[in-house]
């Protein structure tokens, strides 16, 4: 419970810090703004590890639906959209203005089977990525923070926006695994 509510008060404080700038609010130092970004984003891998610590494998696998991925395949979708994002920050960075690929998660669910891939390795995977894109974002300079790419499907993306998705993207995750895990234990 008490990582739950350090985790709502750290999204909540960064949306503040956002509107605050953006609406020409009261100053807020772009640095402390982008250190708390890194930070919810290195902090995905852990906070979903320990969140399906523990879970019985028929809870893992449980779908309330046909169209409804497990707990397990939502993990799975997570590193796997990891790598994703951790491309898109590169070109940002490294060559701004690139072209940022869109993609049909579903599709991408089935065609790799995310199903039978293994947990413990796409936890791995992520938590791997993240550290060393994590590093990198950590050296980027101020002035690339604004720097965009284009996505194929809603144009211009920020650095910032696109770190900001994919921090939100592990919390939005974690929201549906405690759905899941009340569906699972609805079914008992």
């Amino acid at each position: 419970m008490k990582s739950t509510l350090r985790l709502l008060h750290s999204e909540n404080r960064y949306r503040t810090l956002i509107l605050q700038h953006v609406a020409g609010g009261i100053a807020v130092p772009n640095a402390e703004r982008i250190s708390d970004l890194i930070r919810r984003y290195a902090e995905g891998p852990r906070l979903l590890e320990a969140t399906v610590a523990g879970i019985p494998e028929d809870e893992l696998r449980f779908r309330p639906g046909p169209e409804h991925w497990s707990i397990h395949e939502n993990v799975v979708h997570v590193a796997d959209t990891d790598l994703v994002g951790a491309v898109r920050m590169r070109f940002i960075l490294a060559e701004p203005g690139a072209t940022l690929v869109g993609f049909d998660q579903n599709r991408w669910a089935r065609a790799l089977h995310y199903s039978s891939l293994s947990l413990a390795t796409a936890l791995g995977l992520l938590g791997r990525v993240r550290g060393a894109t994590t590093e990198m974002l950590q050296r980027a300079p101020a002035e690339a923070w604004e720097q965009t790419g284009m996505h194929t499907e809603s144009g211009p993306k920020t650095l910032e926006w696109v770190v900001n998705l994919f921090a939100d993207h592990v919390h939005y995750h974690l929201r549906t695994i405690a759905k899941r895990r009340r569906q699972y234990a609805e079914t008992l």
